[in-house]
């Protein structure tokens, strides 16, 4: 079935049609909705290749983002929801991985290669590593948006409110009796894991809570660096008796060294984890977290996009704010509490 048997069907114009079928938000809602039960009942599917050859339009938008290995889903999850964002209003997309540590111009050759296969907008989700990009974003001619980037920019660059999120959770242990919190930072020479770290000593500042820098561990976001990291930490004369985690990786990670050093998550070490994986769910205990959502922030970053592709005139938000989940690896210190190893 074509367009044209549709709008006989549906009872209405055959650009009404290709305007429902290519999204434009002029068309009456009922109208859209009538033309959009007739395209289900009929099964039919645009060939939006057909469509980008008669109108120079590839139907395709890049996204660029910083990393997918070490186990961590985070940018697997920003990959899905930003895939699944795209698809459901006709986009494929091109998905490019900037190898930024080895390489810190690599997401420059990215929008480059992005640009040569003609796609209609980019994403770089990569949160605060793009500095490469500093004063080229501009001339790159296609709509872009970013996220947590601290570059200079006309492009959409969606705030990240790290701090919100973070201020809960100190508070949340300070509730419990925490005076002595640690931190796993993540590596500092990432721009998001200093963002947090900044967060972190912000929020103690309004809980009125001393930061100590001793009971700060450096380590890689990932399993590996999070049980390293708690192991530093529980080698310390004094150790903390709760600890905030750059992301949820790391937390897990330090989980397994309290495991293996006897301690019990939430009764001797509260744990607080960062980004609210779904992984976070069906760990043992299930993870308290601060809400990064990989969902939520693909959705806005793919919708900001399409705003900038289709010269829409009104602005969405543009600040993502992160929120305190609470499960259960967190409770009160136990009494004489020093990280070592129960008899």
């Amino acid at each position: 079935m074509n367009i044209r048997e549709i709008a006989l069907k549906a009872g209405v114009s055959r650009s009404t049609v290709s305007r429902v079928i290519n999204d434009v938000t002029t068309v009456d809602p009922k109208l859209a909705r009538r033309v959009k039960a007739v395209i289900d009942e009929v099964g039919y599917r645009p060939n939006y290749q057909a469509q980008a050859l008669a109108r120079g339009r590839s139907h395709t938008v890049g996204l660029i983002v910083s990393e997918i290995s070490g186990g961590n889903p985070f940018f697997a999850e920003i990959i899905l929801y930003f895939e699944r964002a795209a698809v459901e209003k006709g986009f494929e997309v091109l998905i490019s991985f900037a190898d930024i540590e080895t390489d810190p111009e690599h997401v420059v050759a990215c929008v480059n290669r992005m640009r040569e296969r003609q796609v209609e907008g980019i994403a770089v989700l990569t949160f605060g590593m793009e500095e490469s990009l500093e004063g080229k974003t501009d001339s790159v001619g296609l709509p872009m948006v970013f996220a947590g980037a601290e570059l200079k920019t006309q492009a959409p660059n969606i705030e990240i409110n790290y701090l919100a999120g973070m201020r809960d959770a100190v508070k949340h242990l300070m509730d419990f009796g925490h005076t002595r919190i640690g931190y796993l930072s993540g590596r500092q020479t990432w721009s998001s894991m200093r963002t947090r770290y900044d967060a972190l000593r912000k929020a103690m500042k309004l809980n009125k809570l001393a930061f100590d820098k001793e009971l700060v561990a450096e380590c890689d976001h990932t399993l590996e660096g999070g049980a390293e990291g708690m192991a530093k930490l529980l080698s310390l004369p004094k150790p903390p008796t709760a600890v905030l985690c750059c992301n949820d990786m790391a937390a897990i990670g330090a989980m397994k060294t309290l495991h293996a050093r006897g301690l019990e998550v939430a009764k001797d070490i509260s744990l607080i984890g960062f980004d609210d994986l779904s992984v976070c769910a069906f760990v043992q205990p299930p993870l308290t977290s601060i809400r990064f959502s990989p969902r939520e922030l693909a959705t806005l970053a793919f919708d900001t996009l399409l705003h900038g592709i289709q010269g829409t005139g009104d602005k969405l938000p543009q600040q993502y704010r992160t929120h305190f989940v609470l499960r259960e690896s967190t409770g009160s210190p136990r009494s004489g509490s020093t990280g070592t190893k129960k008899r």
